[in-house]
C-alpha cells in the first residue's frame, strides 16, 4: 500500500480557454475534462483532478479549476489545501478578466508559492511572448505572488515542460510547510459518489493532521458519524492519509445522498460548529461599490458556499480596498479554526468582494462603534499564542474552559498546544485542572485569582454579619459568585486543599473563623448549656425555650441555640429533640456498657436505664442506630460490631 512517498497539492488558475486543462494533460497524461458537456464546451465546468511523479520522486496532485467566471464557486474548492498554485496566462492573449479574479482570490487565501506559466507559446511570436509575461508580472506585484519564477510552455510540442516539471521540484523545496504539519484533520469535501459493494466515497484535499483506516469521525453540519472504511491516494490504497494529501474516502455510516459539496470531515472531539465569526477582512479594490452594514453575501471556507449577513462594528461602510475588523453572521453553521482564510462575493456571484482571516470562531455579538469592541477585535487580531489563550480563557462566559475549545484558536498538534498550555502553566498564567483526565479543563489563573479573593471576601463578610453561625451555605457563594458547578467545585476544593476553608456538611468558613459569643450572647450560651444538662435527657422542646428562659428575647435564644448547634455542644437526634454533648455521651456509655453484659436491650429497659420515658427513649435508641451504636434486631437492640 501506498504510504511513505510524499504528496503535494498544485492548482491552476488562469482565464477560461488560456490552456490549463491542456497543460494538465501534458504534464499528466491525464484529461481532466471528464463531464461530457466538459469535452463538448471546450471547457471546465467541475474541478479536474490528476498527478504525475516528479523527477525528485515526489508524487504531485494537480487541481485543475474552472476559469469561466460563472465556475468561480468550483475554483475556490479547488484552490483550498493548494501547496502552489500554476498561474496560466495564454501568451498570445495576455491578461483577461478571469485571470485577475483568480489573481486576487489567491492572494486573499495567502497562496504565495506558485509559478508564472505562459501556455500556448507556439503559438504566440516572440514579441507577444515577451509583452505577456511582462504584463502578467507586473499585475503580480503587490500581491502574495509577487516575484514567482516564470516559464513558458507548449501543451501541443511538449516544449518547456520539463523545465516547468524542474522548476515544480525547486519551487517545493522552498514552499511553505505549514500545509503539511500536524493539526486538526479536515477534509472539505469537493466530490461524491457511489461505488457499487463499497457505499458513499468523498474526496477532498486534507488539511493538518492525519486520518487513519477505521478511524471514527463526523460529517458537518449534518452531524452523522461515520467510519473510514477504506482510503486511497491517487488510485492507490492507503492505511493513513497525511496533511496535504489529495485524498478518496470510502465512508461507512451514512449514504452519498446525504453528502454534498462543501461537507468537512473531522474528528469527533473537534466538531463544535459556529455561526458567528470575526473577521479581519480586506475589499478588493476592483470591487464595484462599498460594502454596507446587514449586506448579503455568498462566503466561502474550503469547498463550502453559504450566506451571511456582515456586521460593520467599527465604520458604517467599507470602501474599496478599505481593511477591517467585522463580524460574519452565517446562515448556516459551519466548523472553522482561528486562521482559516474566506472568501466573500457579492449574492448575486458577479464579483468576488474580498476576503479575511478568520480571528474569532466563536465570536460573541458585540456593541456597534464602541472603544471596547474596537479594542477587542484589535486585540484578536494581534494576539500571539499565549495572548489568544488568555484571551480565551479570559473571555469565556465559564471559568473553567474544556481544553478541547482551544484547538479552535490554536489548531496545532497535540504535543504543540501541550507545549504552549505547559510553558503558561510554569510561568503561572493558567490554571489545569485534572489535565491528566479524560476532559481537562484550564482557567486563566489572573481571573481565577480574582474569584478566589470574591469567595473569601464572601465569607468574610458572611462570618461579620453572622458572628453565631458556624458557615456560610456554599450554594449561596455560588450564587452571589455567579459560578457554574464545576468552578464552584474548583475553586471550593483548591481553598481546602490549601487550608484556607473547612467544609462541614453545606456550610463552608474560613480556616480561622471561630464562632465569637458577645457578653449578652455568652451569658445565653452559659444559661442554655446549664438547662439543657440539668433536663439531661429529658430536653425541653425548642417552642418551650422562650418561656422558660424569659429575661432574653427569642431571637437572642434562637442564635445562640444554633451556634451551639454548630459548635457541637448541642447534638440533634431526632426532629425537635436535642441533647447537650456531655448527655449524649453518658447515655451512650451507659447503654454499651449494659449491653455488654446483658447482649441486648428493649426500649422498657432502656426507658428504666435512662430514667426516661418513651417519648425519648425511642428516638435516642434510632440515633444510636444512625450512629452505628446499636443495631436494631427485632424489638430490641445489640451492640454494633464497632463496640463490642
Amino acid at each position: 500500500m501506498l504510504q511513505d512517498k510524499r504528496h503535494l497539492i498544485i492548482g491552476t488558475a488562469g482565464h477560461v480557454d488560456h490552456g490549463k486543462t491542456a497543460l494538465v494533460g501534458a504534464l499528466t497524461g491525464i484529461e481532466t475534462d471528464r463531464l461530457k458537456e466538459e469535452r463538448e464546451r471546450g471547457l471546465s465546468i467541475e474541478l479536474g483532478f490528476a498527478y504525475f511523479d516528479l523527477p525528485d520522486n515526489s508524487r504531485a496532485g494537480i487541481v485543475d479549476v474552472p476559469g469561466h467566471e460563472k465556475f468561480i464557486r468550483h475554483m475556490l474548492s479547488g484552490a483550498y489545501g493548494m501547496d502552489m498554485v500554476l498561474f496560466v496566462v495564454d501568451a498570445k492573449e495576455g491578461v483577461q478578466e478571469q485571470t485577475l479574479e483568480h489573481l486576487a482570490i489567491l492572494d486573499l487565501l495567502g497562496i504565495s508559492n506558485g509559478i508564472l506559466v505562459l501556455t500556448k507559446s507556439d503559438l504566440a511570436s516572440p514579441d507577444e511572448l515577451q509583452e505577456a509575461t511582462e504584463m502578467t508580472q507586473e499585475i503580480l506585484v503587490g500581491t502574495s505572488l509577487e516575484a514567482i519564477p516564470s516559464v513558458s510552455v507548449s501543451s501541443i510540442t511538449g516544449n518547456g515542460i520539463d523545465t516547468l516539471k524542474q522548476m515544480i521540484v525547486e519551487q517545493v523545496k522552498i514552499a511553505t510547510e505549514e500545509q503539511i504539519i500536524d493539526g486538526i484533520p479536515r477534509l472539505y469535501v469537493d466530490r461524491i459518489f457511489l461505488v457499487q459493494g463499497f457505499g458513499a466515497v468523498v474526496t477532498g484535499t486534507l488539511i493538518g493532521g492525519s486520518v487513519n483506516k477505521d478511524q471514527r469521525m463526523v460529517i458537518l453540519p449534518q452531524g452523522d458519524i461515520v467510519r473510514v472504511r477504506g482510503i486511497q491516494l491517487h488510485n492507490e490504497p492507503a492505511y493513513v492519509a497525511q496533511a496535504g494529501q489529495r485524498t478518496a474516502l470510502n465512508l461507512s455510516g451514512i449514504t452519498a445522498q446525504k453528502i454534498q459539496r462543501g461537507d468537512v470531515l473531522c474528528p469527533i472531539e473537534y466538531s463544535s460548529v459556529t455561526d458567528n465569526i470575526d473577521v479581519s477582512l480586506n475589499v478588493l479594490s476592483s470591487f464595484p461599490r462599498m460594502l454596507e452594514h446587514w449586506g448579503r453575501f455568498r462566503m466561502y471556507l474550503g469547498t463550502r458556499e453559504l450566506f451571511c449577513r456582515l456586521i460593520l462594528l467599527i465604520d458604517e461602510a467599507i470602501l474599496p480596498g478599505d481593511g477591517v475588523q467585522a463580524q460574519l453572521r452565517l446562515e448556516q453553521p459551519i466548523l472553522t479554526f482561528r486562521g482559516d482564510r474566506v472568501i466573500l462575493r457579492d449574492f448575486s456571484a458577479q464579483h468576488t468582494v474580498g476576503g479575511g482571516v478568520v480571528i474569532n470562531p466563536f465570536a460573541p455579538k458585540h456593541k456597534r462603534f464602541t472603544q471596547e469592541t474596537i479594542n477587542i477585535l484589535a486585540k484578536w487580531e494581534q494576539a500571539d499564542n499565549t495572548q489568544v489563550v488568555n484571551a480565551v480563557l479570559e473571555n469565556s462566559q465559564t471559568l473553567c474552559v474544556e481544553e478541547s475549545l482551544l484547538f479552535y484558536y490554536l489548531p496545532y498538534s497535540q504535543s504543540e498546544v501541550n507545549t504552549i498550555l505547559n510553558t503558561l502553566e510554569s510561568e503561572e498564567k493558567i490554571i489545569r485542572w485534572d489535565k491528566t483526565g479524560r476532559n481537562p479543563l484550564v482557567s486563566d489563573a489572573a481571573r481565577t485569582n480574582r474569584v478566589i479573593e470574591e469567595f473569601l471576601t464572601v465569607l468574610s463578610k458572611f462570618h461579620e454579619t453572622h458572628p453565631l453561625q458556624a458557615g456560610q451555605n456554599g450554594s449561596q457563594i455560588c450564587r452571589e459568585l455567579k459560578l457554574d458547578e464545576v468552578a464552584y467545585e474548583k475553586i471550593t476544593n483548591q481553598l481546602i486543599k490549601s487550608k484556607n476553608i473547612v467544609k462541614d456538611g453545606n456550610l463552608l468558613r474560613l480556616a480561622s473563623h471561630e464562632i465569637q459569643f458577645s457578653e449578652e450572647e455568652a451569658s445565653a450560651k452559659e444559661t442554655l448549656e446549664q438547662l439543657f444538662l440539668k433536663a439531661d435527657i429529658n430536653t425541653p422542646a425548642l417552642k418551650e425555650l422562650n418561656a422558660l428562659l424569659p429575661d432574653y428575647s427569642p431571637q437572642l435564644i434562637e442564635s445562640t441555640f444554633y451556634a451551639l448547634l454548630n459548635l457541637g455542644q448541642f447534638i440533634k437526634a431526632a426532629d425537635n429533640f436535642y441533647l447537650h454533648k456531655d448527655v449524649y455521651e453518658s447515655k451512650k456509655e451507659a447503654l454499651t456498657n449494659y449491653l455488654r453484659k446483658n447482649d441486648t436491650i428493649s426500649v422498657a429497659e432502656f426507658r428504666e436505664l435512662a430514667q426516661t420515658s418513651r417519648k425519648y427513649a425511642v428516638p435516642f435508641l434510632e440515633y444510636c442506630d444512625t450512629q452505628n451504636v446499636t443495631v436494631r434486631a427485632g424489638n430490641v437492640r445489640k451492640l454494633s460490631t464497632k463496640h463490642i
